[in-house]
């Protein structure tokens, strides 16, 4: 049984069907939305579908992140939806701040990495936009033969990060790529510790799932499954190829 925010009432109905929309219709009309839009031809979408279909995931994993942040810290509201619409199951007893500090101090260490994660990457972002800049400003003020002295070298650049991009994706596995594992099915291709679809996956003893980075560094900290508490060392992780 579900209650409100405070967790005194029953939630009224329009936070419930907000709820049942956002959880079970809408990541499913999203999804079919995406893939007739890309089913279509190139170049036929408006300029607005066509940012949506390269910016959406992005955002999205960016909210699911810091959502899942702020769980690790609180324990509450798994769900995205459920945090919106302040759905929370009830209990039938009080809650001890001191039982529930302790059963969620162990998961705010996972809750600072994610955060970690997102200041660097959004730092790094943030580089590569004012390098960005800096280059364009240069580049104008600079006369016809800087310009295509600039051109050049920034050829040289591009086909260097092209060579290294492409060793990377020979080197990894992302299995947000359909083509790599599609033996996998599209709805276990997501790490149940970050929620993005998997990089390197890695399968534990028990036989579930995770990026190969995030099982190894619970591991180190939790000789153990997260999902099913089964004892899991780092030596009986199995890489996926």
């Amino acid at each position: 049984m579900y209650v409100n925010r405070s967790g005194k009432r029953l939630p009224h109905m329009l936070p419930k069907i907000g709820f049942i929309v956002s959880y079970a219709l809408l990541p499913y009309v999203v999804s079919r939305l995406v893939k007739r839009w890309r089913a279509g031809k190139e170049g036929d979408e408006p300029w607005y579908v066509t940012t949506f279909l390269s910016s959406y995931t992005k955002i999205l994993d960016v909210l699911m992140n810091l959502h899942i942040a702020v769980f690790y810290f609180s324990g509450e509201y798994y769900s995205l939806s459920k945090r919106i619409f302040g759905m929370r199951y009830v209990f039938g007893h009080n809650k001890d701040p001191k039982k529930l500090k302790q059963a969620t101090g162990s998961y705010g260490l996972l809750g600072a990495v994610i955060l970690l994660q997102f200041a660097v990457k959004g730092l790094l972002n943030l580089k590569t936009h004012l390098n960005k800049k800096k280059t364009s400003e240069k580049v104008d003020q600079s006369g016809s033969d800087t310009l295509i002295s600039n051109i050049g070298q920034l050829e040289k650049i591009g086909e260097k990060v092209n060579n290294d991009e492409n060793l990377y994706k020979s080197m990894n596995i992302d299995l947000s790529d359909p083509t790599q594992l599609p033996y996998i099915p599209e709805n276990t291709r997501a790490c149940m510790l970050c929620l993005s679809p998997m990089t390197n996956p890695a399968a534990a003893n028990c036989g579930h799932f995770f990026c190969w980075i995030c099982i190894v560094d619970w591991i180190r900290d939790h000789p153990e499954c997260p999902l099913c508490r089964q004892h899991c060392d780092e030596q009986n992780l199995l890489p996926l190829r």
